[in-house]
């Protein structure tokens, strides 16, 4: 199995599959190290990340996630495969393009709650302060009202399903996710256009990764409006877009060790408006500290599988 480079839709473990696309295996014209790297059919992946690290909580009153231990686990049969936490059933279409159905528990509970299923393949909960700081805790202007996650209403785990559309073409892979909430707890959708570029180098393997996010009213508004269930006066959400920039680096140091670096930053846009009075001004909302999640690890890595 050659070496897996991190890409912005996923930030897991040290490195990152490039899912459905190559769920259905590889040429050999694929398998040279001047292309991205593939993975073959029928086989299982583990391994374990080890070092420094944390991935912030843009949220009032929020946990930043330590990454110190994360592990990447994955499997692909010729059509099945489990990558991560996304479950998927794929098609090739065309030696580049691969069509899949895929299924993932939703993301955005695992800022109001660290035992979130969803931060499983994030990093493993290993303590409440430390390298990542313990909480939020920025200094707001009196005039901003400001909401703690204590404060509100228990925020529902969710099962999303949908379709991802894979390109590769040597260094070059384009994806394409549509989401929706199967498991109907906050009703709405999500989607993500990313873009990412591998590189073997002398120094390692780089890869430089971008992406496009477009979250719904009703997924927004969920996880990040005010209701009266959460004791305030009702601000709803509007639809969102969510650009992030990646880059991951690794090195290999045998067949199982390597070094290995990666930083993620993802800017939020989740405008909030008054239920009651539609003609107040949109304003940001009241739950968020920061407008960006910001992610970073260095450290090394053990193959296992």
């Amino acid at each position: 199995m050659t070496s897996r480079f991190a890409v912005p839709f996923i930030f897991v473990g040290w490195s990152v599959v490039s899912a459905a696309a190559q769920a259905a295996g590889c040429s050999d014209a694929t398998k040279t190290s001047a292309t991205a790297p593939c993975e073959t059919t029928d086989q299982f992946h583990f391994s374990l990340a080890m070092g420094a690290g944390f991935r912030s909580n843009p949220l009032h009153g929020g946990h930043n996630m330590p990454l110190w231990l994360m592990p990447d686990l994955a499997y692909y049969g010729q059509h099945w495969f489990f990558d991560n936490g996304t479950l998927g059933y794929s098609w090739v279409l065309s030696p580049e393009v691969t069509l899949s159905l895929v299924s993932r528990f939703n993301e955005e509970q695992g800022y109001f709650r660290r035992a979130s299923f969803s931060n499983v393949f994030t990093s493993q909960r290993i303590a409440d302060d430390g390298l990542a700081g313990p909480v939020q805790n920025n200094e707001i202007s009196e005039s901003v009202r400001v909401v703690d996650i204590g404060q509100v209403s228990k925020r529902p785990w969710a099962l999303d399903g949908g379709l991802q559309l894979d390109w590769q073409k040597a260094q070059w892979q384009v994806r394409a996710n549509w989401w929706h909430d199967v498991s109907n707890e906050y009703q709405g959708s999500h989607a993500k256009v990313s873009v990412a570029y591998h590189l073997s180098h002398v120094t390692g393997d780089w890869g430089f990764s971008s992406a496009l996010a477009w979250k719904s009213a009703r997924l927004l508004d969920t996880y990040y409006g005010i209701s009266f269930d959460d004791g305030g006066s009702p601000d709803v959400a509007s639809a969102g877009f969510q650009p992030e920039v990646g880059v991951h680096w690794s090195y290999e140091l045998d067949k199982n060790w390597a070094l290995l670096s990666l930083f993620r930053y993802r800017w939020l846009n989740i405008d909030l408006k008054n239920a009651e009075d539609p003609s107040v001004d949109t304003q940001q909302s009241p739950l968020l500290a920061e407008t960006f999640v910001r992610s970073w690890f260095i450290g090394v890595s053990y193959r296992f599988y």
